[in-house]
């Protein structure tokens, strides 16, 4: 019964987008796959027990998890990202992350250090110039 009524739920969708296959194999994967409990149904059904976001590339994540909550809505987007952030913490290269950021830092540093030398190179020279305006005045008189 529960098989038929995915049967029937697919074939409608194909007869809804009779002239176009790609817009019906779109639509059935946002209502079935984008759908979490559309998507337990079809698992239970099929003895599948994984997640369909852990095979997607982590750069078409925002993508994919956008369409979840324009066609499913927020509680959908929740129920994805919460079924997703693990994977994305996992993938991230902590150790090049800590890299960047000394990197960037490390040129601020560079930055801030021109900016300080250039800054002490004009008070060195606006003195020398008070003392030689200083020492010009007292020949004069």
């Amino acid at each position: 019964e529960e098989i038929q009524k995915q049967i029937n739920f697919a074939t409608k969708i194909n007869r809804n987008h009779d002239s176009n296959p790609d817009a019906a194999g779109r639509e059935k994967v946002i209502q079935t796959q984008l759908h979490s409990a559309r998507r337990s149904e079809l698992a239970d059904l099929q003895g599948v027990d994984h997640s369909v976001f852990s095979e997607i590339d982590a750069l078409q994540l925002p993508e994919v998890l956008a369409l979840v909550g324009r066609s499913h809505g927020q509680g959908e987007l929740y129920v994805a990202l919460k079924s997703v952030v693990m994977g994305l913490f996992s993938s991230v290269n902590m150790i090049e992350c800590i890299q960047q950021e000394r990197d960037f830092h490390a040129a601020k540093v560079e930055e801030l250090d021109a900016k300080l030398a250039t800054m002490k190179e004009a008070a060195v020279r606006n003195q020398v110039d008070m003392v030689f305006q200083s020492n010009k005045r007292r020949r004069q008189t």
